[in-house]
């Protein structure tokens, strides 16, 4: 227990920088290591990966908050434009979580790895959506929330992805975009966190400490060190250019997939 938990601390560390830097929750990084953690230590194959994605959005919550917060002191959070995606977030996440649990594991590795290699194209090559220098109408931020909580359900990130290219199409800069994805995250991982504990309660196949699909110890471990390094990830990306940021993430997006291809 303890080798496992200095692992997922060692984790949430990682994970942490990430989401301050990024605006990502660090669902990225973290599925594929539990994946890899809970084959290892002889969980059922066939709720791994469930596992793994209702563990990553419970962790992402803790996250989301200590990455969201040291933004919102860097005044890098829109709040006019998050609160329509904020609400729309609500019914997404709580359903992708839900539609994530119909699929098999292996299809939800595969759905993770295109993923990834796609994002890594997107920001690698600077494709973005076009962006509007007028602020969007409520309807369309509902709508966008909702695809965007969706979406994140089912890869277990904390949406980031999807959030900052419609934050940077809304015309946020950068920055804010990244600061107003990552209170975003915390919306997502509630609900979503909601979705995956309700769906497992009962089921004889998943391991002790769990709630539902939600192992603690991994959650635990994470949180605690992810929480303390997403400060520092967040005060790094205010320091770093946008180009470097652009294809360091890039660059860790592409080596997921291939990951999650391999396992």
């Amino acid at each position: 227990m303890i080798e496992e938990l200095l692992i997922f601390a060692l984790l949430g560390i990682f994970v942490g920088l990430a989401a301050g830097m990024f605006g990502i929750g660090g669902g990225t990084l973290i599925v594929p290591v539990l994946v890899a953690s809970f084959l290892n230590h002889g969980f059922q194959e066939d709720i791994t990966v469930h596992l793994a994605l209702g563990s990553s959005m419970a962790s992402i919550f803790f996250t989301g908050i200590a990455s969201a917060n040291a933004h919102r002191k860097k005044k890098a959070i829109d709040f006019s434009i998050l609160k329509p995606v904020a609400f729309g977030v609500i019914f997404g996440a709580l359903l992708g979580a839900i539609f994530a649990l119909q699929l098999e594991g292996s299809i939800l590795k595969i759905i993770i790895a295109i993923f990834a290699l796609l994002a890594a194209i997107r920001i690698g090559f600077n494709i973005e959506l076009k962006s509007s220098e007028s602020k969007p109408k409520n309807i369309k931020s509902y709508v966008a929330g909702s695809g965007i909580g969706f979406l994140s359900s089912i890869l277990g990130i904390g949406g980031g992805m999807f959030a900052i290219p419609y934050f940077r199409s809304s015309g946020l800069s950068l920055i804010s975009s990244i600061g107003t994805s990552a209170a975003c995250g915390i919306p997502i991982a509630l609900f979503s966190s909601l979705g995956f504990f309700i769906m497992g309660i009962g089921n004889p196949a998943l391991p002790s400490l769990s709630l539902g699909y939600i192992y603690l110890p991994a959650v635990f471990g994470i949180s605690i060190t992810s929480v303390l390094a997403a400060k520092y990830g967040a005060q790094i990306a205010h320091y770093v250019s946008t180009v470097t940021l652009k294809w360091s993430l890039s660059s860790l997006l592409l080596l997921i997939s291939i990951y999650m291809v391999a396992i």
